[in-house]
């Protein structure tokens, strides 16, 4: 395991393996949600969504010419990560 991890690192392929995975939870947490409704699936659905914004920042941000914009991403996927977060919490708790 820690040779795949250091191939990975040295590859600059650890961002984007951590992106497919988290892409994956995104796409079974979406259908969970539209099979089933629970609100809690959509909240996981949001975070994983602000994590790909914020991986796809910070993979961006090794880039010199692209710093400003790789922060740019991060802060946008911080602010989905609240704000979706604030918004499915009202809508569990509004019975929506």
């Amino acid at each position: 395991m820690r040779k795949l991890l250091q191939k990975l690192k040295n590859n600059d392929l650890l961002l984007d393996s951590l992106n497919v995975g988290i892409g994956f939870v995104l796409i079974v947490t979406l259908a969970v949600f539209m099979i089933t409704g629970a609100y809690p699936a959509l909240l996981l659905a949001v975070w994983a969504a602000g994590m790909i914004n914020m991986v796809n920042g910070f993979k961006t941000m090794k880039k010199r010419a692209h710093a400003t914009l790789g922060q740019s991403m991060v802060f946008l996927g911080m602010i989905i990560l609240v704000g979706g977060s604030v918004l499915v919490i009202s809508m569990m708790q509004a019975g929506v």
